[in-house]
């Protein structure tokens, strides 16, 4: 049985924390979402919750606002970045349904 530790999009992660995981400020965070880089949980309290998926893409945002590039440009590319992910993995899974393993089988 998987646990919440195991599950990258758990919301485990308060805003200090988060923030100093991947070395921004709280405020980059906070920029983050508004930009629509993620939306992100709230506990019971209404404190933000950030998951292990939502700290990957802030960091990969960092990187780029780091070399220069405009916030909103960098939410568009890590978002990119994330649906080209997706798409490459979804297409593995799709050839692996088509040519499933011969154990045994010759084929003709």
């Amino acid at each position: 049985m998987a646990s919440a530790l195991d599950d990258t999009a758990y919301p485990g992660y308060a805003m200090g924390a988060a923030a100093q995981a991947i070395g921004v400020t709280p405020a980059f965070l906070r920029s983050a979402e508004a930009a629509g880089l993620f939306q992100t949980a709230r506990s019971e309290g209404g404190h933000r919750r950030y998951s292990r998926d939502d700290l990957h893409r802030a960091d990969r945002a960092r990187q780029l606002v780091d070399e220069g590039i405009r916030m909103d440009a960098a939410v568009r590319i890590v978002s990119l970045e994330v649906q080209l992910a997706a798409a490459h993995a979804m297409i593995d899974i799709l050839r692996r349904k088509a040519d499933p393993p011969t154990r045994g089988r010759t084929k003709r």
